[in-house]
């Protein structure tokens, strides 16, 4: 970080004058700072406090201070914030550096520096801010001065649940943070995927491993996860669950609700008697998807029809999505692709597991036109990359040779072009999954093959 110092800030060159001296970090990783008590206790609450007799020594008539907790490199920014009442951030500051001088100015009390660095991590380390969102999340949960970030990354998950929900980090989420996020009415996402991955996420923070097959399960198994779920289950509205869903999901864990609740959720679902909660319902949700939400939604009809008028709103929409299959639900395999059949066009969208990017293709031929093997021609195929941090950042690759738009072969998943993405037969071996450029305009991603961590494919009717 650069600093930018006042005159003021000349005290800290003059070290023949210091009173203070502060071992900052620890081991190989520490140094010296040398500093004025009359500077730091003026322009710093934290080291009024610090520096009084009970927290601090002296030595050599100097007053000594260890901070072992804070990187040298931090506190020197730090320092120099409080000499010169500026800081101001270069191109190379890396989202990490940045953030650990966050934490730093909270625990030293720098509260106004604190919501600068949050507005700049927010507008010039977005990226870095969207691939640690729960990290994140989790440190800053308890810290008021963070409110900001916190609040920032509350919203971007109610807003790309997937940032959350197919996270790694997901099943170390404290009950706290969870209950907060199952609390708003704008997260987006189809109950019951919120159901199962609570169920998931529950299931993990036992300290017991119970049986795959809940029908083994004895009664003490489901009170664990009951314990476990008990501040979760009042926030998932299993009104917007249907009796399918709620049947072949839900059901199998009843015994984790209370008889009188269980009673009442069998009449909502039997008798069509409305579900007495105490939350208010999600707002609506065109979509069923784990992966894609309205805007995603808006900027494929753009595309579909290249790009003509404003990018649609939620309202407007031309298209509506029906999903097909989700590789979660259905599987990873060819053969479970071979199996569906569409009268519209179909929309893939799938998530890379190395990389978290999001990619996908849209063909207008439907299922019942394809060949059994071999091309089919199609003039309004294209692929994409999703930028999820910047839409304005995404991009489409349209078709350059239409009579090898789509790929179609027995036992494989949806192919485009001649390679430029293909999924064969498993879509988790990197062997089966493809993409050079060939049909269409560029490659979309950089390496020629991948696995997938996440897909869908919808049907895209007239609105």
């Amino acid at each position: 970080m650069k600093i930018e110092f006042s005159k003021g800030s000349v005290l800290i060159r003059n070290v023949g004058e210091y009173d203070v001296k502060i071992y900052v970090g620890q081991g190989e990783c520490s140094k010296m700072f040398r500093a004025h008590t009359v500077i730091l206790t003026t322009r710093c609450e934290y080291f009024k406090i610090a520096l009084s007799n009970t927290w601090a020594t002296q030595e050599g008539g100097s007053t000594v201070f260890v901070k072992p907790n804070i990187h040298p490199t931090v506190f020197n920014s730090v320092l120099s914030y409080i000499y010169s009442c500026k800081l101001c951030f270069v191109e190379e500051d890396s989202g990490p550096d940045i953030y650990d001088l966050l934490l730093a100015c909270d625990e030293l009390m720098l509260h106004e520096l604190a919501i600068h660095i949050q507005e700049h991590l927010i507008r010039q380390n977005v990226d870095w801010v969207n691939e640690n969102l729960v990290t994140i999340l989790r440190s800053t949960w308890l810290i008021p001065t963070c409110n900001m970030i916190r609040q920032f990354c509350v919203e971007k998950i109610c807003d790309d649940p997937w940032l959350l929900f197919a996270s790694d980090k997901f099943y170390q989420v404290e009950d706290e943070i969870l209950v907060a996020i199952l609390q708003r009415e704008d997260l987006s996402l189809p109950e019951m995927y919120i159901w199962n991955n609570v169920i998931k996420w529950a299931t993990s923070q036992l300290n017991v491993e119970l049986d795959s097959n809940v029908s083994k399960w004895e009664l003490k198994d489901f009170a664990l996860l009951e314990e476990k779920m008990h501040k979760c289950l009042p926030h998932i509205r299993l009104n917007n669950i249907d009796m399918e869903e709620y049947y072949h999901n839900v059901r199998p864990f009843k015994k984790i609700f209370s008889e009188q609740m269980q009673e009442r959720i069998e009449e909502f679902y039997f008798t069509g008697r409305k579900l007495d909660i105490s939350y208010n319902p999600r707002l609506p949700f065109i979509i069923d998807s784990c992966l894609i939400k309205y805007e995603h939604a808006a900027l494929f009809a753009h595309w579909i029809n290249r790009g003509e008028g404003k990018v649609s709103t939620r309202e407007k929409n031309p298209f509506n999505f029906r999903l097909l299959i989700r590789g979660s639900d259905n599987g990873f395999c060819g053969e479970v692709y071979d199996r569906i059949r569409f009268e519209y066009p179909a929309l893939l969208v799938l998530i890379l597991t190395d990389s978290g990017e999001m990619i996908g293709g849209y063909q207008r031929i439907n299922s019942y036109y394809w060949k059994m093997f071999g091309y089919d021609y199609d003039r309004e195929s294209f692929l994409f990359r999703i930028n999820r941090a910047d839409f304005k950042r995404s991009v489409i690759s349209r078709v350059v040779r239409p009579t090898h738009a789509v790929y179609n072969q027995q036992g494989w998943g949806p192919c485009f072009g001649e390679g430029d993405l293909w999924l064969k037969r498993h879509f988790r071996v990197s062997e089966e999954c493809v993409c050079r450029k060939a049909s269409y305009e560029f490659q979309i991603v950089r390496d020629e093959s991948f696995t997938v961590k996440e897909y869908e494919i919808f049907e895209v009717t007239p609105a």
